[in-house]
């Protein structure tokens, strides 16, 4: 999506659990009709759902048939203000380059996006056969996760010191890795490219599970990493050696809970809020120890180590 691409981005409150449910149960244009050729994507979020239009559009015939959706506001920005101002550079983590992936856009006549050339049809940047094996390409759609944010980034700070130079002293780097809330799939991405077998990735959001699944083919990666749309908890016992959630406390509290966590050599952890950090290591005491923290202004991500052989 070009960076200057404006969005509509209506946000709506369930006044009940269950009024969500209509936006799983009918396609697009059962829902909102002509209106659903500018829908863009929606996300759902505990009791609240986003959609994000790429025009102005009168959503009143959808809310007057949906009395237990309540429109709590309407956004309005940029696609690059919403991406924390994409503008397609790429990320260096280590060894490690992130190239955004941007569709193809149409520049305007008389216009030079680059400075210089012509007005064209820029093509989306496909994956090459020869493609670096430290390199990843993101599409972020309208889903979180590019690299940029603070807690992903560290996130994959966390996998190199996982996966290159060396193993961890308590044995061979993770062989399979599980990444819960995984937005774009930048992460089930990152640790396969860096050496796990296979991956797979859970998101709830229809935006992230539809950006995660483009960026799974982008990076010929179909074969080792999988991508499902569905709630954490409810991925909670699947089996691999690296658990990844870049989540809420309250959600990883409901994965404790779940014994998510439990038969796991590894765990890579952010989304935390500074003062949340000791309440979730609480959580897993004495199973699980701090190889690494980063604590920034806002956030707290955690590196651990099973703290014996599972």
């Amino acid at each position: 999506m070009d960076p200057s691409t404006p969005l509509t981005i209506f946000e709506l409150r369930a006044l009940r659990p269950e009024a969500l449910d209509v936006l799983d149960r009918q396609p697009p244009e059962g829902l909102f009709g002509p209106l659903a050729a500018s829908l863009a994507g929606l996300h759902v979020e505990a009791d609240f759902a986003f959609l994000f239009f790429v025009q102005e559009v009168d959503l009143s015939p959808f809310l007057a048939a949906q009395p237990l959706l309540e429109l709590r506001t309407v956004h309005r920005l940029r696609y690059d203000q919403w991406q924390d101002g994409l503008e397609g550079r790429p990320l260096k983590v280590g060894p490690l380059t992130v190239r955004p992936c941007l569709r193809a856009v149409e520049v305007p006549a008389g216009q030079d996006e680059l400075g210089g050339r012509p007005p064209e049809r820029r093509p989306q940047r496909a994956a090459r056969r020869d493609e670096p094996l430290d390199e990843l390409l993101i599409d972020p759609g309208l889903a979180f996760g590019y690299g940029g944010h603070p807690t992903t980034k560290t996130c994959l700070e966390f996998l190199l010191r996982l996966y290159r130079p060396g193993p961890l002293p308590t044995g061979p780097p993770p062989a399979t890795a599980l990444d819960l809330g995984c937005g774009t799939g930048i992460l089930a991405l990152a640790a396969v490219r860096l050496g796990a077998a296979e991956a797979l990735g859970v998101d709830h959001s229809h935006l992230a599970a539809d950006a995660a699944r483009r960026n799974v083919r982008l990076n010929r990666l179909e074969g080792r990493v999988k991508i499902e749309r569905g709630w954490a908890q409810t991925w909670s016992a699947h089996p691999a050696e690296l658990l990844t959630a870049n989540l809420p406390l309250f959600v990883l509290r409901d994965l404790a809970a779940l014994e998510a966590f439990k038969g796991r050599r590894c765990l890579i952890v952010s989304g935390l809020l500074q003062e949340e950090g000791a309440a979730f290591l609480d959580l897993l005491a004495p199973a699980f120890r701090v190889v690494d923290a980063v604590r920034s202004d806002r956030w707290a991500s955690y590196l651990l180590q099973a703290s014996t052989k599972v």
